[in-house]
């Protein structure tokens, strides 16, 4: 098992999380366009209704009112996705967060890589939020995941899918963890806020590429986007 990339493997991404603080938020990609390059990821909904994840080629939307399956046409603002081929598997128990991403620190050769994670297990507990559809004129980010919804559920059995990113990347993508789930019954689902993983397989995959596809709307051809200060935003709107 190794965690180097393998040669023309990358991630791709569509718009970038700076265009996210700045409260652009208009569907820019149909779903269609985002499954025919991955089929594992996350991203957000139309107007940040709800939270995106791709597995296995099908995409959700997690609401705080259930899951919904995402049809072809429906646009989406933001995604980061992967073919992904896991060149790393591994059996986990009893980790909390903190200690999961602990684990896959020590596992990575670098930090100056993509690495794709897939976590397929039963949990003790789960904690996620929704984002929440925003009206226009639209917020910034930081102000709009005040409305977020946060859902925590005890045991639950399902997929967590996601990325850890470059440092330096942050505010085209997000600066290390940044990991989305969904059960098995596809009923509730979210970005992660905390969990307690009971057991579980872990696979990984790396990436030295990265494509960026960027958005054709008017409000982000329009935006002046020149003065985005998007780290503190950015760490606020994933940890809160």
């Amino acid at each position: 098992m190794s965690l180097l990339p393998r040669d023309g493997t990358a991630v791709h991404q569509f718009s970038f999380v700076d265009a996210l603080v700045a409260g652009l938020y208009d569907g820019a990609f149909a779903a269609s366009d985002v499954a025919a390059v991955g089929d594992l990821g996350v991203g957000c909904g139309d107007s940040l209704d709800g939270e995106f994840v791709l597995l296995d080629g099908v995409g959700y939307l997690c609401r705080a009112n259930g899951v919904q399956r995402v049809d072809p046409t429906d646009l989406l603002p933001f995604a980061e996705v992967v073919r992904f081929r896991p060149t790393f598997t591994a059996p986990v128990t009893a980790l909390s967060e903190k200690q999961f991403e602990a684990l896959v620190e020590s596992l990575v050769p670098t930090n100056n890589l993509f690495y794709a994670i897939r976590v397929d297990g039963d949990f003790d507990g789960m904690t996620v939020r929704e984002a929440t559809r925003q009206q226009r004129p639209f917020p910034g980010l930081a102000e709009a995941v005040k409305s977020q919804h946060e859902s925590a559920v005890g045991a639950t059995s399902g997929t967590m899918v996601g990325f850890k990113g470059p440092d330096v990347f942050q505010g085209l993508s997000v600066a290390d963890f940044h990991l989305h789930y969904v059960d098995e019954a596809r009923q509730f689902g979210g970005h992660v806020m905390d969990f307690a993983l009971r057991s579980g397989t872990l696979t990984i995959e790396a990436y030295a590429g990265f494509s960026l596809r960027l958005p054709q709307v008017s409000s982000y051809l329009e935006a002046e986007l020149d003065d985005v200060d998007a780290d503190e935003a950015i760490r606020q709107a994933e940890s809160s």
